[in-house]
Formats: structure tokens, sequence, C-alpha cells
């Protein structure tokens, strides 16, 4: 008994993998979660085996260590740039949760953020526990498994002539701004109001300690925002990772 290996669907699923790895180093659940590193190892080449198999993808044309180094570059920027469209999506959430933290009062605080696995705002935390959860209900994984393999149609593995799509890049990175303060915006209006109010009560009451009182009300009234603007976010979540999509068709299919 005899087994075979195919140099060039082994060197194929080598170069693959290194493309897979950096595109799902920041997205959820295969991301900086708790999942071990042996098993994150096995589910990216696991992924990249299949992606291989399943689609008719020529054999690397590397003849040197040099070749070599190039193509598993290319493959590390081809992912790297499909990782960037959620880690931009997701920074819009932060952006706004850092805003709000701030504006009502939470800016000291801090807590463990799942997603990253680092410290983050308050907020800004919750706002990313709730869009890690809509990415997952809207197939999101599936997308970006979708878009990996839409990439190796493009650009096969080991091919170091690649073209990134720098409007899409800069394009994308807008989104964070935009639809951060999108998600802000109704409870930075309502927070407005109750600064608008505070001063008029300031000139009416000059012997009231506004600037006390105001901690306690902004965080009231903002905590009360937040909750009646839940409503709101669900479709600007889903709008936000459209955009994040539309990234990836574009990323996928550059050359």
């Amino acid at each position: 008994m005899s087994i075979r290996f195919d140099i060039g669907w082994l060197l194929a699923t080598g170069l693959l993998s290194v493309r897979v790895a950096a595109a799902t180093m920041l997205a959820p659940v295969f991301g900086p979660t708790q999942i071990p590193s042996s098993v994150r190892v096995v589910i990216t080449l696991a992924l990249s085996a299949m992606i291989v198999a399943a689609l008719p993808t020529p054999a690397p044309q590397i003849n040197s260590v040099p070749e070599l180094t190039a193509a598993a570059i290319s493959e590390l920027i081809i992912g790297a740039s499909l990782s960037f469209g959620f880690l931009a999506a997701y920074a819009a959430t932060q952006v706004a949760g850092r805003v709000l933290d701030i504006q009502i009062g939470f800016g000291v605080a801090s807590v463990l953020n799942p997603t990253v696995q680092g410290f983050g705002s308050l907020l800004g935390t919750a706002f990313g526990m709730v869009a890690v959860a809509v990415f997952l209900s809207m197939n999101g994984h599936h997308v970006l498994i979708q878009a990996l393999a839409l990439s190796t149609h493009s650009v096969p593995p080991g091919a170091v002539a690649y073209t990134l799509d720098w409007g899409a890049v800069f394009q994308q990175s807008g989104v964070m701004f935009t639809f951060g303060a999108a998600l802000a915006a109704p409870v930075m209006l309502a927070l407005l109001l109750t600064d608008l109010a505070m001063a008029v009560l300031a000139r009416s009451m000059p012997l009231l300690n506004v600037f006390v009182l105001s901690f306690s009300i902004k965080i009231v009234l903002g905590l009360t925002a937040l909750a009646a603007s839940i409503k709101l976010s669900g479709p600007l979540l889903r709008a936000l990772y459209g955009t994040t999509f539309e990234y990836w068709e574009r990323i996928a299919g550059a050359h």
C-alpha cells in the first residue's frame, strides 16, 4: 500500500490557508475568541482544502523560495483586505459607543470586549456584541466563505499579480464614521436637548448646582433614548453589513 501526495494540491492548499487565516482573524467565531489556536488552524486548513478540492484551482507554478515568499505575501494581502471589510464595519459600532460613552458619562468605564479580547468602552462593547449577533444572523460568515471561494477565480493561490481595489478600501474606511454617526444620532439628539434644558434651568435657577445634577439626568435620559432607539439600530446594522458584503464582492473580483 502506497500513499501519494499531489504536490500541486498541497501547495495550493497551503498558500490558500494563508489567505483564509488572514481573512478570518478578525471575523467573529473564527477570530480572537476563546477557541484554541490549534482548533482554528485545523478549521483554516480544512476550509482551504475544501475550497481547493471543490473549485478548479490550477497548481501554483513556483520554482524557488523567493517566489514562494512573494506568493505568500500576496495571499496575506488578499486575506487582510477581506478582513478589513468586517473590521471597518465593527469599528463603526465602536465609534458610536465611544461617542455615547463620553456624552452620557461612561467615558472612564471599560469592560472586556469578547470580540477583540481587550478592554473597550462600555456602550461600545454592547454595540459590538449586538453587531456580531446581527452579522451571524445575516449569515455573514457564509458570505465571507463565498468571497474567499470567489477570490480563487480571479486570483488563484500562488498568483502574485494582484491589484488591490483601493477605491473599495477607501470607501469602506468611510463606513466606520458614517454609520457610527448614524448609530449614535438618536441618543446624541436627546442629549443635546438635555443640555439645552440644563442651560435654561441654570439661567432660571442660579442657585441650583446644574453641573452635578446633569450627570445623573444625562445617564437616565441617555440610556432611555438608547433603549428607545434599538429598533432603529437593526436596519442600520443590516445596511452596514450590506456595504461589507458589497466590499467583499469587489475585493474578491478585483484583478
